[in-house]
């Protein structure tokens, strides 16, 4: 994982939405639980742009603007080499405020190398991904933006679900917060309770949805995006208040981003014109 304002592994970011991630994670031990939530459906408006500032693919379904909103995070993304992002110019090597990262895993992948159900059924998908534990375990085993030791655990625990729309497509979209506690409760070398805030949004993505079949090449299947800011000690108050502050911004943020999705036969239009 390469850090940014935005934080994201190379063979995600790099091809869309990655048709799988062969990494194990962390070696740290890791909890993925859920609090039972009923999904609300919501109609979202779409914002068409005539171009992007820094375009993303979201699997077959189409592509949107990751930076839509410059309030969070502040610096917006910008290509690294390798596939991979950075941002935050305003942070001078200070740690991330903001983690992103997006995953599409196939049939082969789901049951293959991650080990998991594989469904089109859009209700099953959020809890399905959740068992990709390499994936969420990326957001607490980077030191530039958060480092679990193994005498830590964690836990993800949803807040809210809701069924959006955007462009025609239909998503879950997933607001909740990651704890990160002491294994042992005695232990006092470590904080008692840490947290960062994520919000996801899962989807289907066909295979073969694209006029073109090259455009499998960003990914299909179970697919996922998601935000998350960077988890502190809830002891620390100034700390707790700045990232609920920078959750608030976030939602916006994320909610802009997913107001531009359009489908890939615009986005490599408005894509060849950026370069």
């Amino acid at each position: 994982m390469l850090l940014i304002g935005v934080l994201a592994t190379a063979s995600i970011i790099g091809t869309g939405c990655g048709k799988s991630d062969t990494s194990t994670g962390s070696t740290a031990s890791s909890e993925t639980t859920s609090k039972e939530s009923k999904v609300e459906e919501t109609k979202q408006k779409s914002t068409k742009k005539k171009e992007f500032e820094y375009g993303k693919t979201l699997g077959t379904i189409g592509g949107m603007d990751l930076m839509a909103d410059r309030e969070f995070p502040k610096a917006g993304y910008f290509p690294a080499g390798a596939g991979s992002i950075l941002g935050f110019e305003e942070n001078k090597g200070e740690l991330a405020s903001c983690s992103y990262q997006r995953e599409c895993t196939d049939k082969t992948s789901a049951e293959e190398i991650w080990h998991v159900e594989y469904s089109e059924d859009l209700e099953k998908i959020p809890g399905i991904l959740k068992g990709l534990k390499g994936v969420w375990d990326d957001f607490v085993v980077d030191h530039r933006f958060f480092y679990m030791y193994s005498a830590q655990q964690y836990e993800l625990i949803v807040d809210n679900t809701e069924k959006v729309t955007y462009n025609g497509v239909d998503f879950i979209k997933e607001e909740g917060h990651i704890d990160v506690t002491r294994k042992d409760p005695s232990d006092t070398d470590h904080p008692e309770l840490v947290r960062g805030k994520y919000i996801a949004y899962y989807y289907f993505s066909p295979e073969g949805a694209g006029s073109n079949p090259a455009d499998d090449l960003n990914g299909y299947g179970m697919g996922m995006a998601i935000w998350v800011v960077r988890p502190v000690d809830m002891s620390d108050e100034a700390e707790a208040k700045t990232m609920e502050e920078n959750y608030e911004k976030l939602k916006k943020s994320t909610t802009a981003s997913m107001e531009t999705l359009i489908s890939l036969d615009e986005y490599w239009k408005i894509h060849k014109k950026a370069y």
